[in-house]
């Protein structure tokens, strides 16, 4: 318990101050000083509290978000895209104590309204999980002393060892500060990056943790970063979300266009809309294998006989269709059904249960794997 991309000059540029792989739009002159000691993943709309001594930990810009379309989430309440990318959704702060520092120096502080949830990784070796504190108590890190000693002799995976993961998940989280002899990671530290886009499904709803989510296990088998752009309810493709991925810093894509589509877009509007969206990142990242994914199984498109049931077949047509027409070497079809059984499914028979999350990885890890032999190797 707790205690009370690599793509790029710009992205190693980044690393080295401490910001996040896809921070390019923040505003970095307005932030307190305390962010340059660390690296903040997944936090492209960062901007500072309304007093200047914080940091709003947001996934998009507001640039971005002004322009997402309204949706649904999964418990019914109407939210829209740009309450979904406020919300702190596997955002990472990540640091290295230098040499003498002693990790119970280290105090990271929290402010959310609601519970946030905190698990932290030293590299890819877990150490802990639970609430963090909000709101003056501040997070402290925690450990066997055993995993401490022996942490210089565990063989490196995607991270070095001791790059310090506080992965944060939490509906509107301000990060206050942070107390310790810290320094951001450096390029060599760190791996190529995979960003992905979808529903509440790339969210991670149902998964447990935000490290257990289909595509965080995915990352790891692959030997990659996370950038989780998943967003419940909503994921509409939009031009403007389609630009802002465009824009940044990545190696490998994955789309799961897009459940939440059926019943509230036409077909030809879907099919529009996906098509900008994979000829915009196909265009700007020629070099980086992007994988479209079909709607996955769900009751109301494959097992009732209603209306739903049609658009279900013709977006997953379309979507194979965009893919195979695109002419972009670098774009790959995924038909859902084949990553995930009706087995695989949570209650409401539309989101994967935590074996559903494990099973679609399982799957899915392969089939980019075999892409990733024949394509060029992501920038040291």
């Amino acid at each position: 318990m707790i205690k009370i991309h690599r793509t790029s000059t710009l992205l190693a540029s980044l690393a080295v101050v401490g910001f996040t792989a896809n921070f390019a739009h923040a505003q970095d002159a307005a932030l307190p000083d305390f962010v340059k000691k660390v690296q903040l993943q997944n936090c492209g709309g960062l901007e500072p509290t309304e007093d200047g001594k914080g940091v709003r930990l947001y996934r998009v810009p507001k640039s971005v978000r002004d322009h997402l379309t309204e949706g649904k989430t999964p418990d019914g309440d109407g939210k829209t895209g740009a309450e979904m990318m406020t919300g702190a959704r596997h955002c990472e702060i990540r640091f290295v104590l230098n040499e003498g520092e002693k990790k119970q120096n280290v105090k990271l502080y929290f402010q959310s309204e609601k519970p946030i949830d905190a698990t932290i990784y030293w590299g890819d070796i877990y150490s802990s999980d639970g609430k963090v504190p909000s709101g003056g108590k501040p997070l402290t890190l925690s450990g066997h002393g055993l995993l401490d000693q022996q942490m210089g002799n565990f063989p490196k995976h995607r991270y070095a060892n001791n790059v310090c993961r506080v992965i944060v998940d939490g509906a509107d989280v301000s990060f206050l500060g942070i107390e310790g002899n810290v320094r951001p990671p450096k390029p060599e530290e760190l791996p190529p990056v995979m960003l992905t886009y979808g529903t509440s499904i790339t969210s991670g709803f149902k998964a447990g943790r935000a490290d257990l989510q289909w595509n965080s296990l995915t990352a790891r088998a692959l030997g990659y970063d996370l950038v989780n752009l998943g967003s419940s309810g909503t994921a509409f493709c939009e031009k403007e979300m389609a630009d802002y991925i465009a824009s940044q810093p990545w190696d490998l894509c994955t789309l799961e266009i897009s459940v939440n589509m059926v019943g509230g877009f036409t077909v030809e509007e879907f099919r529009k809309r996906a098509t900008y969206m994979i000829d915009t990142l196909a265009k700007s990242h020629p070099n980086a294998p992007i994988f479209c994914i079909s709607i996955f199984p769900w009751a109301a498109g494959d097992l009732w006989k209603l209306k739903h049931a049609e658009d279900t077949k013709a977006f997953r047509q379309a979507l194979k269709e965009i893919c195979e027409s695109s002419g972009h070497k670098n774009v790959h079809y995924v038909h859902g059904p084949d990553l995930l059984s009706f087995t695989g499914l949570w209650h409401d028979m539309l989101h994967p249960s935590a074996q559903g999350m494990i099973e679609i990885s399982q799957k899915l890890t392969p089939k980019i794997q075999e892409v990733l032999k024949s394509s060029p190797s992501p920038a040291k």
